[in-house]
């Protein structure tokens, strides 16, 4: 079952990188995979991930070296000139050979304000991002990524303009704080196909001290990558990628720690950045591990559901201190553990029927333990019934869980300490919903078709206690 958006993005072979977690559910069968840029689920596999070094230490605005890209152009290189009245003007980055990635040098003029306003249909608490560029295609953003900041929020975010694409870090008032823009190159080979070839951005990853940065060669013969991560002072600077060279599938990370999904389904990467050590998981040809879908890091661990052979989903767990994936939660047959998160402190998850033929889990029940990494010291607790999912869209923190119901176009959310809820959907005009991109004690943060939605969830009611 292919989304009709993965559908439209396919044919400027760019979905894969804004957060496919967040698109619906494939119809294989078993436990749900990932859509991809041809509908089966995954992209040819390219070179593995080089192990990093296990020496030195990284400190903020450092990354480990190792992979064969140029260095930054540098501060004396000339800035191009902006191509648009009140532009900024832009640096090469070099990241990637044949990719175009410029830095702007003034970010307020390369990328505008985030500004909010209030949904369609004025529904309390409701709002949503104001398309204030020039955008030309769907969708105009991807899906974010946000950390609390004081009172506010750090968002780091996809912007498709017109002609290119830009992206940014946007500080808690809404100011750019950093901007790349990327264009596509021609053809090498004149008479190829003009859609051979293109430098598709990351989303900036933004963290409490660390931001992740990368693009994407998307090419007939020669794909390629490049991952960076960088402290808040010196973004427009950052050029040394990360031993990590696969096309993403999805990704997420922590200030610590990134985890990338692919080459193809069933195989992530997780990069350690204190140690310098990069590792792949999952199953390959040869092996007869699990498959992996999506890791969450949190702290010093990360999350997310194996699939084994025999259709079973299980919650498994990876470990800086051991740099390996085991098995941490196992539902009683024949039900199948269908979603998995934590905020840090709590560790959530749904147990489900298993997964059909019409995409969706059966009946669930949501469980809670508090945080372990280990079987032993887990102390699951059956909380309240829980909605029917298909392909998980979710998010926690802060002590609150929030989780997309395909078929009742829900999202609800569930507070930990006590399995209190409430639900809401979006408006009409901001449907289509692809990812939950943050959850925390205020709000929730929707990626959908046409832009963002934050909700606040004290404006949902009184909502309903656990049974």
């Amino acid at each position: 079952m292919r989304h009709d958006l993965l559908a439209s993005l396919a044919a400027r072979a760019v979905p894969f990188f804004f957060s496919l977690s967040a698109l619906s559910a494939s119809c294989s069968r078993g436990a749900p995979e990932p859509p991809s840029v041809d509908g089966a689920g995954g992209h040819p596999a390219i070179a593995d991930a080089t192990q990093g070094s296990t020496h030195g230490s990284g400190t903020a605005g450092e990354a480990a070296t190792g992979a064969s890209v140029p260095g930054d152009a540098g501060p004396d290189a000339p800035p191009d000139a902006p191509e648009h009245p009140g532009d900024s003007t832009w640096r090469a980055t070099r990241w990637l050979e044949r990719c175009q990635i410029d830095v702007a040098d003034e970010p307020s003029k390369a990328l505008p304000p985030l500004r909010w306003e209030q949904c369609p249909g004025n529904a309390p608490g409701c709002t949503s991002l104001a398309v204030d560029w020039d955008a030309d295609k769907y969708p105009r953003t991807a899906s974010p990524s946000v950390v609390r900041w004081g009172d506010g929020y750090r968002v780091g975010l996809y912007l498709q303009y017109r002609g290119e694409r830009r992206t940014g870090v946007y500080d808690a008032g809404g100011t750019p704080l950093a901007a790349w823009r990327f264009k596509d190159l021609e053809p090498t080979v004149p008479e190829a196909d003009p859609r051979q070839e293109y430098c598709i951005p990351t989303v900036p990853n933004v963290g409490h001290e660390r931001v992740w940065l990368g693009a994407q060669r998307v090419a007939v013969e020669t794909p390629g990558s490049a991952y960076l991560v960088s402290g808040y002072d010196a973004l427009a600077t950052a050029s040394q990628p990360i031993p990590v060279d696969a096309l993403s599938q999805g990704l997420h990370t922590s200030d610590d720690t990134f985890a990338l999904s692919g080459p193809g389904p069933g195989t992530v990467n997780i990069y350690d950045r204190i140690s310098h050590q990069t590792k792949r998981f999952g199953r390959q040809p040869g092996n007869d591990a699990p498959s992996f879908d999506q890791m969450y890091p949190v702290g010093d661990h990360a999350l997310g559901l194996a699939v084994l052979e025999n259709a079973t989903s299980e919650g498994w767990i990876w470990s800086r201190q051991t740099h390996t994936i085991e098995p941490l939660l196992r539902a009683e047959s024949p039900r199948v553990v269908a979603d998995i998160k934590s905020d840090g402190q709590t560790l959530v998850w749904l147990e489900a029927e298993p997964y059909s033929d019409d995409g969706l889990y059966g009946a669930s029940s949501l469980w809670t333990s508090p945080f372990a990494a280990t079987k032993a010291d887990l102390a699951p607790k059956k909380r309240r019934p829980g909605p029917i999912i298909g392909y998980p869209i979710s998010a926690a923190g802060e002590g609150f869980y929030a989780v997309y119901a395909i078929g009742e176009e829900v999202i609800h959310v569930y507070r930990l300490s006590d399995a209190h809820h409430w639900s809401f959907k979006t408006p009409p005009e901001l449907f289509d919903i692809q990812d939950i991109a943050h959850v925390d004690s205020r709000e929730v943060w929707v990626w959908v078709r046409g832009g963002i939605v934050r909700q606040a969830i004290s404006e949902l009611g009184a909502g309903d206690p656990a049974p």
